[in-house]
């Protein structure tokens, strides 16, 4: 017969009741039922919570037994109704257990000779206690079979529902409805899960408790190989017993955790019992053990020392939860090795460090404690790489340096200048690597300011003074050429040495090598190298470049037996030496003094080749700005076109026979790109020899006629001839002299003396037959006084005593006394038939170089007045500070810019009206159009 539709609407309406209604109540009351008993099996112990189910599972069934008058045969294959029931049907089918594999629970109403449940009970956990003892303490007999037979047996347990009908617990229904029998189901799973649980927590620690006391006699290496045999054996074993519980941890473990109840599960429940009940009672004996050993290890004595670090890995497995001395936040499961063997180990190592270096610390002698500390750390690290975890090394290493090198930084930095003076590099390096350990903290820097200082005590110090360096006998030009020199080399040297001591002490730290650096700068432009060298640095380095640079007789004929390019050798070393013009502040000093050498060395033909001279002002240009090197190269290019010039006008002179004057190089300078300091300060000389007027002559013919026409061009038709300014200091020639009544070789090619035209004059005047002087018909010559040499070679006097000195120096011309009157000597003879005279006095030299330095100083106060102009015009307001960071931003690269030359200039700029300061602030700057 169908159903009708209110009859589904009805099943509809209930399912839904007792999915929305009924169901969470239920869900909650079973809840409070299994929390109760939960509470009440925590206050019994496993056993009396064992034996407290068995009672009440008999009484519940006795009582089930005596109402509905249900029994069972010993195989529970049938079930019959009581009497008074009023379907009494009898069950064809035995009635299958839900598992296989579960044990069978058979009830019976005390007949003789049948087994009770409590006796199957009894007989699970005898069976359960003999296949742990085996897991345990068979040394490797268990066999799989048995693995499978208990696992078998305590899923069984945990899935029987054979008699949870009649397990009540807190009223459950006993009438057999479908409600019912859920409930029972997972009270008797908690109740069962509970019982496994404590049962195990029971034996385990019956057996921990028992293997412990077998550790009281052993100490020293035996107790390390008990204690990490047995924990290999332990945690092989645990892997076992969670494999057999696992459904205990599945079905019972992980609801508890989920209701955040205090349980575990099986595997950390076994470490915490071997934490509490194996380990914490032999832990101290452990440790004392392991540092023991070490100490032996220490004095050199053979130790078994694998067994400490199959502690220490026993160790860091031990991670029991919920256990507060084990907790480190910052190294997760790892808090029983960090408390009970890391931390031991760490100060036992730091205890026997302190008493190695105790005696050194505060000693004169840092050198010693420096040595013991490094020596110590590094034999306590290779201890620790063999009885530490990885993660433990750092932490050793973090301890020794804290309490031995971070802790005593002030003694380790107050003997750093012994460490210097007495320039040991093993020990500076030591020292290096010691504070490197800390760089972290800044520990390296008090040793970066130490070698600094140290680099710049050293630069002062084997800087020669003028006074170390000379020869007896040597002129005073080769004198001041000896001593730049070693000026320059010894201070390159120095740097070179410093460089190389950062190199192997320090290892090119880039701190270091900054601070070293910050050194360089500050003693090449300081005023205690220009106190020990009397002079300016960069006027020494100008000068040695000319040095290097300057070709002469000595360098030729050892370019000659040389087989390496000269040029490459000069390059090399100039090279070298712009390191010291890197450093400058004040470039303009030293460009101004090379400069003057440069111009000297092209207008006397000092020059090794002008293609040298050419990548040396490249060389110069490429460490500061091309634009400093200007003037250098338009000097460059007059010599270049000079050289075409004298060319043409030579083949003029050799076709014209009325001039006795043979192969003429003229050199043509522009004024604004060379040094001022070289045009003559005797004034314009009107009188030269004749042969020197009749060249002069004609060659300004010659360059008025070439140059006349673009003039015209660019002037527009006016007529003006371009002028010539001779510079006759600096002009050379070559005579051939013969002195009178000479004898042999000489009578017949003569001397060849290489004069300049001051020279020229003086000399030609002692060849003439008549004039001012007297003697002429003298088988010596004639003879002149000074007075009669100034008149009749127009020369100015400082100038003729200055060559006459020279031609007495070099016994062209001996003074007669008492008139002090000079006649030639007669009896000159030299070895050299070329003899040169014709250098620049070393009182000129040095009024030019003076002239230099005072020109360069005002050329900076020029420099300065234009950038100031410069600035104003483009921005027409400015604050002073902003003014002056935009000049030395400009002028950075020549010269440092200093607020005293800044105050002068604008002070300058001022006074002309270029620039006037606001009347509401005086900071404020205003440009006046």
């Amino acid at each position: 017969m169908a159903k009708s539709a209110r009859s589904k609407s009805k099943a509809r309406s209930r399912n839904v009741l007792r999915k929305n209604v009924f169901g969470p109540l239920e869900e909650a009351r079973i809840q409070r039922l299994a929390e109760k008993q939960r509470v009440k099996d925590e206050e019994k112990p496993p056993e009396a919570a064992a034996d407290a189910e068995m009672d009440a599972q008999d009484t519940t069934k006795k009582t089930a037994a005596d109402s509905d008058s249900e029994m069972a045969d010993a195989d529970g294959g049938s079930r019959t109704s009581s009497k008074g029931s009023k379907n009494s049907r009898v069950s064809k089918k035995p009635l299958k257990s839900r598992n296989k594999g579960a044990m069978r629970t058979v009830h019976v109403r005390g007949k003789k000779g049948q087994i009770t449940k409590k006796k199957v009970l009894a007989a699970f956990w005898d069976e359960l206690q003999k296949g742990l003892d085996r897991v345990f303490e068979s040394d490797g007999q268990f066999k799989p079979i048995d693995y499978v037979v208990l696992y078998t047996k305590i899923s069984g347990r945990l899935d029987s529902t054979t008699d949870m009908g009649s397990a009540s617990l807190g009223g459950a229904c006993a009438g057999g409805s479908k409600k019912c029998g859920s409930v029972s189901s997972i009270q008797v799973t908690a109740q069962r899960g509970n019982q496994l649980y404590y049962w195990l927590t029971n034996y385990m620690t019956v057996y921990l408790q028992r293997l412990a006391k077998g550790v009281s006699g052993l100490s020293g290496i035996e107790l390390l190989r008990f204690y990490a045999e047995e924990w290999e054996k332990y945690i092989f074993a645990a892997k076992l017993v969670k494999g057999m519980f696992w459904q205990l941890q599945k079905q019972w473990l992980a609801g508890e955790k989920r209701c955040n109840n205090n349980y575990c599960f099986v595997q950390e429940t076994l470490e915490q019992l071997w934490y509490y009940y194996m380990f914490k009672p032999i832990s101290s004996h452990v440790v004392r053990s392991v540092v023991s050993l070490v100490d032996e290890k220490r004095k050199g004595h053979a130790i078994e020392d694998n067994f400490i670090l199959m502690l220490a890995n026993a160790f860091s497995r031990l991670k029991p939860e919920n256990t507060s001395e084990a907790y480190v936040p910052y190294r997760e499961n790892l808090g029983v090795y960090l408390r009970f063997f890391e931390g031991p180990y760490v100060r036992a190592a730091v205890g026997h460090v302190r008493a190695k270096t105790s005696h050194l610390y505060g000693s004169e002698n840092v050198r010693e404690y420096i040595s013991a500390v490094d020596r110590l750390i590094r034999t306590e690290e290779i201890y620790g790489q063999d009885f530490l975890l990885p993660e433990s090394k750092v932490v050793l290493s973090c301890f020794l340096n804290k309490h031995f090198i971070d802790d005593k930084i002030q003694y380790i930095v107050g003997g750093l200048q012994q460490l210097f003076a007495s320039g040991n590099k093993g020990d500076l390096q030591l020292t290096y690597k010691l504070l490197d350990r800390v760089s972290n903290l800044g520990h390296l820097q008090p040793l970066s300011r130490a070698f600094g200082e140290h680099v710049f005590n050293e630069i002062v110090r084997l800087s020669p003074a003028p006074t170390e360096v000379g020869k007896e006998g040597a002129s005073s030009a080769e004198t001041q050429a000896a001593y730049t020199s070693s000026f320059i080399d010894a201070i390159l040297d120095t740097m070179d040495a410093q460089a190389q001591l950062l190199a192997e002490c320090f290892a090119s730290n880039e701190q270091f090598a900054g601070s070293m650096k910050e050194k360089f700068v500050k003693v090449i432009n300081s005023d205690q190298l220009m106190d020990r060298c009397k002079s300016m640095p960069m006027k020494l380095l100008a000068e040695y470049f000319h040095l290097v640079a300057k070709a002469s007789g000595g360098d030729a004929r050892r370019a000659e037996a040389s087989t390496v390019d000269p040029e490459i050798a000069i390059k090399e070393k100039l090279e070298r030496a712009l390191k010291l013009y890197e450093l400058a502040k004040r470039k303009d000093d030293f460009l101004a003094h090379y400069a003057l050498h440069l111009a000297r060395r092209l207008l006397l033909e000092q020059s090794v080749s002008l293609e040298l001279e050419r990548t040396i002002v490249s060389m110069i240009g490429l460490l500061g700005s091309m634009e400093m090197t200007t003037k250098l190269k338009d000097m460059l290019m007059d010599i270049d076109t000079s050289q075409d010039m004298s060319r043409s006008f030579s083949q003029a002179v050799a076709a014209d026979r009325s001039v006795s004057v043979s192969d003429v190089h003229i050199k043509v300078l522009k004024t604004a790109s060379w040094p001022a300091v070289i045009q003559s300060e005797s004034g314009e000389w009107t009188t030269p020899p004749p042969q020197l007027a009749q060249i002069c002559s004609m060659f300004a013919n010659a360059y008025n006629a070439r140059h006349s026409a673009r003039d015209q061009e660019h002037r527009g038709g006016a007529d003006a001839k371009r002028k010539l300014r001779w510079l006759w200091e600096y002009s050379k020639c070559s005579v051939q002299f013969f002195f009178p009544h000479s004898t042999g070789r000489v009578a017949k090619t003569g001397y060849t003396f290489i004069l300049n035209t001051f020279q020229l004059a003086i000399l030609m005047l002692f060849t003439e037959s008549s004039g001012l002087g007297t003697g002429y018909s003298s088988r010596k010559g004639p003879v002149f006084t000074k007075a009669q040499i100034c008149n009749a070679t127009n020369i100015h006097p400082e100038v003729v005593d200055a060559e006459l000195a020279i031609f007495v120096r070099a016994r062209i011309l001996v003074q007669l006394a008492p008139s002090g009157a000079y006649q030639l000597n007669d009896k000159f003879n030299s070895k050299r038939l070329r003899i040169d005279i014709s250098a620049i006095k070393r009182a000129r030299r040095a009024k030019e170089e003076a002239k230099v330095s005072e020109n360069t100083a005002q050329d900076r106060h020029w420099y300065l007045m234009a950038d100031i102009t410069r600035c104003m015009k483009a921005k027409r307001t400015m604050m002073f500070n902003e003014l002056f960071e935009s000049v030395v931003g400009m002028r950075t690269k020549l010269f440092e810019v200093t607020m005293k030359d800044f105050k002068n200039a604008l002070d300058g700029v001022i006074d002309r009206g270029m620039i006037e300061r606001s009347d509401e602030d005086e900071r404020k700057l205003i440009y006046v159009s």
